[in-house]
């Protein structure tokens, strides 16, 4: 347990890399309009009957500093393999993509800032915060909406595999349970973001969220002073090349992000090197006795304009 716990200093951090709730009313409302396009039975999506909903950071309460992106998954009523209703039609990968575009483009609000490429996984509408659109469809012999996983397609790789997006978040929200991490595991997530940002490190936020959900409970446990410091020594437990030997699976356990195609070796070896020097100032702050010297080594670690140099009492 860290000898200084600084509760009210970390009470004044973790606001500090909230977003604004000016940036809350924007996400929420450029989702509604959007969605309400996509899901209109009458627009140029009408035949492929979609239903939407949320992943990514904005849907789990993970994101930092300002909302980036809301993350829509449009399920469209067509099954993989197979065929589905698309009003009595065969329908590829890009003509979901281009109905849906249009969709979205049928509000001239909008129409200027769609774009999509032929390789791309997503829809873009490059907004005052951008919204993702990802196309997909009912895996075969699935007709529940809320089952997943989904089929969804990787040009890349030019064939449809297995998603999941609200198995993920519930996952997440598991893990972040009282009786398993105290609570502590989203807001871990967004300090790990917040140091993937002021330390200039390459890392997807869906990576770091495999990372830690890889972690066991104990880790997490306690205030702020004790979870970060014992996180950051996890990570940097093992060796980069030891971490990278074994599968780093998704919480679905769908698939190993330890590959060249998403977190190659290159990006984890420069990540890994910098949570050892983090874990070793994380080190320093938790377990010192001298009051003065913990705090500098937070602020050093977190950023003296997030973490301050003392509160009011």
């Amino acid at each position: 347990m860290a000898i200084h716990a600084l509760s009210q200093h970390f009470a004044r951090f973790f606001p500090g890399i909230n977003p604004r709730r000016s940036f809350e009313q924007t996400a929420a409302r450029e989702h509604a309009a959007i969605t309400s396009l996509i899901e209109n039975r009458f627009g140029p999506a009408g035949d492929l009957e979609p239903h939407c909903f949320l992943q990514g950071s904005y849907r789990q309460e993970t994101a930092i500093y300002s909302i980036n992106d809301v993350d829509i998954v449009a399920l469209c009523a067509l099954w993989q393999p197979g065929s589905g209703s698309g009003g009595g039609r065969s329908w590829s990968r890009d003509d979901i993509f281009a109905a849906v575009a249009r969709a979205i483009a049928a509000d001239r609000r909008f129409a200027p800032y769609v774009a999509y490429r032929p390789n791309s996984m997503v829809i873009k509408v490059h907004l005052d915060i951008k919204v993702e659109v990802l196309p997909v469809v009912f895996k075969a012999g699935n007709y529940d909406a809320d089952s997943e996983p989904f089929r969804l397609y990787r040009p890349e790789q030019g064939e449809w595999e297995d998603g999941f997006a609200r198995y993920h978040q519930y996952l997440l929200s598991r893990k972040n349970a009282p009786n398993a991490t105290g609570g502590n595991f989203k807001p871990m997530i967004k300090v790990l973001k917040h140091l993937r940002e002021r330390f200039g490190l390459e890392a997807v936020s869906f990576h770091l969220e495999c990372l830690l959900y890889s972690l066991p409970d104990r880790v997490f446990r306690g205030g702020p002073a004790d979870y970060v410091s014992n996180v950051l020594g996890a990570i940097a437990a093992d060796g980069a090349n030891e971490g990278y030997s074994r599968y780093l699976w998704t919480p679905c356990h769908d698939r190993d992000v330890f590959t060249a195609a998403e977190w190659s070796w290159e990006s984890w070896a420069v990540f890994h090197k910098r949570v050892v020097e983090m874990a070793e100032i994380a080190t320093i702050a938790a377990e010192t006795d001298d009051l003065s010297l913990a705090i500098r080594a937070w602020r050093a670690l977190l950023g003296n304009e997030y973490f301050p140099a003392r509160v009011a009492t």
